[in-house]
């Protein structure tokens, strides 16, 4: 709940937070506001007397009382939202009088679209048949509310869903919507990382297939990163979305460095390759705009985020990329020079300067496609990330919900 609630505020939504018990946020994120109604929570000492009676298969007297409050309570909050998002309580049994407000409310406010948000059923699940008896309330939780969209988390709770319900709702009426993670906060993102890749559209490229490139290195003759722009165009006639990240500016001591960088900008206009090449130096300044030194931490985060370290280098005396690539996993494709073969042997991919760039980017594909754990965080990336999943299936599913 609290990840929706983040994205959709994030994206400009006003959102309230409807819980039974908790703190308010002292200081709450912009376009969230947390509202605390007592009679919603499960442990409301009021509920907990009914629930005795309820665990029996008895309908308790102050029953509709109890779901009347939560009516009017929430009725007169509700009144003007658009979507109306429920996890859990119109198919879970710990708060019937709420499932069953729900119901009513879900038919007095047609202009709210009300989404049943499925992360658990009562019905299908073991330990709770003690307490499942046939009638009214404990068949609401196996019944379609009129106008609402129920999603289910996964395959599995849409089959339960379908097999359980009575009647069934059509399948096209319960639509998948995965659990997500929170990927700049797994990963530890710093802030100064987050903010590189969204001000460059990176992280939005990753979320729609893009493979991003890693090249830790300032713009310098034996860096060779035309090389890397050449298999980048490669890449890109083959169809695959890719992003190439240099990291530096160019080297502080030759000044025939500045030429290098305009013949770098040239060919990338040549190449067509103007989005997919991303040169820190260009996006990432200072308020004089020169260059921004990028903090160890900050290169530390691009190297997590990145899908693989990409080194062409003539040249080199020792190779620390290999060995910070090596750390986290990440597939890396370099030149065969004599430092990388010394830290690495035989476990990295090597071709040589002068192999072409179309050759270069078929084994850079081939090898990615035949690594499971590329496969797997390339299909998480894609697919698992709240992110991807706001844009993809909630945002559509909030917008677009059939009554």
């Amino acid at each position: 709940m609290a990840a929706h609630a983040r994205l959709f505020a994030a994206a400009g939504y006003h959102v309230t937070l409807f819980a039974g018990r908790g703190p308010v946020p002292a200081s709450e994120q912009a376009n969230i506001r947390t509202v605390i109604e007592p009679l919603i929570d499960s442990k409301n000492e009021r509920l907990l007397q009914l629930n005795g009676a309820l665990d029996r298969g008895e309908l308790p007297e102050g029953f509709e009382v109890f779901k009347q409050a939560i009516y009017q309570s929430l009725l007169s909050q509700l009144q003007d939202f658009d979507a109306c998002f429920v996890h859990n309580a119109f198919t879970l049994h710990k708060n019937l009088p709420l499932t069953a407000a729900l119901f009513d409310l879900s038919r007095d406010l047609p202009q709210t679209k009300f989404v049943a948000w499925c992360h658990d059923l009562a019905w299908t699940n073991e330990l709770y048949a003690p307490v499942m008896h046939p009638g009214y309330p404990w068949h609401l939780l196996r019944t379609a509310a009129p106008g609402v969209t129920y999603v289910a988390i996964s395959p599995q709770r849409k089959l339960e869903i379908l097999e359980s319900f009575r009647p069934a709702p059509p399948a096209s009426r319960v639509p998948v919507v995965p659990n997500g993670m929170a990927y700049s906060d797994f990963m530890k993102l710093g802030t100064e990382v987050r903010q590189i890749l969204e001000q460059t559209g990176l992280a939005a490229a990753q979320r729609h297939g893009a493979w991003l490139l890693l090249l830790p290195a300032r713009l310098t003759r034996r860096k060779n990163i035309e090389l890397a722009l050449q298999v980048v165009a490669a890449l890109k006639k083959m169809n695959l979305p890719v992003r190439l990240v240099v990291t530096g500016p160019p080297g502080p001591h030759n000044p025939k460095n500045d030429e290098y960088v305009r013949e770098l900008l040239d060919l990338r206009q040549k190449l067509g390759a103007e989005q997919e090449v991303v040169l820190l130096m260009e996006t990432w300044q200072d308020a004089a705009g020169m260059p921004r030194t990028l903090s160890d931490e900050t290169i530390a985060d691009l190297y997590r985020v990145a899908d693989l370290l990409f080194f062409p280098s003539t040249q080199e005396g020792f190779g620390l990329p290999i060995i910070e690539a090596g750390m986290i996993r990440l597939p890396i494709f370099s030149t065969r020079l004599a430092p990388f073969v010394e830290i690495a042997g035989d476990t990295l991919s090597y071709f040589e300067p002068s192999d072409p760039p179309e050759k270069i980017a078929r084994q850079i594909i081939e090898e990615c496609t035949a690594n499971r754990q590329f496969k797997l965080r390339r299909h998480v990336l894609e697919n698992y990330t709240w992110e991807s999943i706001f844009e993809n299936q909630i945002i559509p599913l909030a917008l677009n919900v059939k009554r």
